[in-house]
């Protein structure tokens, strides 16, 4: 569970632009509960591919988990999944910008 300091957002359900990761789209929703990021949903991502699914099936839970522990976009790009993770943090920034503080 983050520090209670470290929750600065306002509650609510916030969807990030979509992002070309060259393989396809990548779009996520921050989803914020007491002021913190408690889970982020990937609405898009590439998929189409058996490598684009093996990569992103790997490196959007761990994503998500940095964000969860950071509390912020400002987490690590995934070793193996480069252009999904510049995709994830860009919408997720956007959509963290949008929960404000």
């Amino acid at each position: 569970v983050p520090v209670a300091a470290a929750c600065h957002f306002h509650d609510g359900a916030f969807t990030g632009q979509v992002f070309d990761a060259y393989y396809g789209d990548v779009q996520v929703q921050a989803n914020v509960s007491g002021g913190c990021v408690t889970s982020i949903d990937v609405l898009q991502y590439p998929a189409d591919r058996r490598t684009s699914r093996r990569i992103n099936d790997q490196a959007l839970p761990m994503l998500q988990s940095e964000v969860i522990q950071a509390q912020s976009g400002k987490v690590d790009i995934i070793t193996g999944a480069t252009l999904t993770s510049r995709a994830y943090i860009r919408s997720l920034r956007d959509a963290l910008a949008q929960a404000g503080s």
